[in-house]
């Protein structure tokens, strides 16, 4: 069941959809996003028709667009306000591709990543859980129940909010004070999420729960380190070229703004 403390968008929805994925750093995100989640999971762009869960898809940008493919979606949020947006969404990438193709069948679902059914969740090829656990306030416990469910064999594509970023970010502005504090949550009715996470400690969890992991990517290794005036002064395809270079090597992939995993289950 739903934490009091889980972030709902209700309100933050409009806010959401604009700042996050707007902007060049939306941009960059989704762009690394995509490929490497294409390239982690080959049969994305086979031409057989998977059945796939975006648990807490929000606006559901990576959704749409594997129902582009073909692929047949469910897309689950707590907030009815961000499922508006998404349905959107949804309508304007298919009047996109009217005629190409036909997209795969889509569902929209009203309520928390607790609160699926086990059936939903193990009919699932591939489950996406993107950007939801720093939203979270027991992260690990939510995880378990939804990594409990999938079944042997499926993928999940997990992605979180690094708390090896923020502290490093704080470190060469001078924040010193917030980093002996510990404290990185965001302020209220900000954008900022509420409970970053510490990569390895989410490997952990994952393993712990009967998950093989496949691939590791940072996203945002570059741009977010670079002062506005570098920013600016670099094209989107230059710092988009630096961020592959670098994504999947260490130490930088340890310090990206968010991580991407992807891992299956044991049978």
């Amino acid at each position: 069941m739903k934490h009091k403390d889980d972030k709902n968008f209700d309100d933050l929805a409009e806010k959401f959809a604009r700042k996050i994925y707007s902007d060049r750093k939306g941009e960059l995100r989704l762009n690394v996003l995509w490929q490497d989640l294409l390239d982690a999971v080959p049969a994305l762009e086979s031409e057989s028709s998977l059945s796939i869960l975006d648990a807490g898809g929000g606006i559901g940008q990576v959704s749409a667009r594997l129902a582009a493919l073909g692929h047949r979606i469910t897309l689950s949020d707590i907030s009815a306000n961000m499922l508006d947006l998404a349905r959107e969404h949804f309508k304007t990438r298919m009047e996109l591709i009217s005629g190409e193709q036909a997209p795969g069948a889509v569902e929209f679902v009203h309520g928390s990543v607790q609160d699926l059914s086990a059936d939903m969740i193990q009919q699932a090829d591939v489950v996406l859980f993107h950007a939801v656990l720093e939203w979270l306030a027991k992260p690990k416990d939510t995880l378990q129940e939804l990594l409990e469910k999938i079944r042997p064999g499926a993928t999940i594509s997990l992605m979180f909010y690094n708390q090896h970023s923020v502290v490093f970010r704080n470190v060469i502005k001078g924040n010193f004070r917030k980093v002996k504090t510990g404290d990185f949550s965001g302020y209220k009715n900000s954008l900022t999420p509420l409970n970053p996470l510490i990569p390895d400690q989410v490997y952990q969890w994952v393993r712990e729960m009967g998950f093989e992991i496949e691939s590791k990517t940072g996203i945002r290794v570059v741009n977010d380190y670079l002062s506005r005036e570098l920013q600016q002064a670099r094209s989107t395809e230059d710092i988009q070229e630096m961020e592959w270079l670098l994504c999947r090597t260490e130490p930088f992939l340890s310090l990206a703004r968010y991580i991407h995993i992807t891992a299956v289950k044991k049978v």
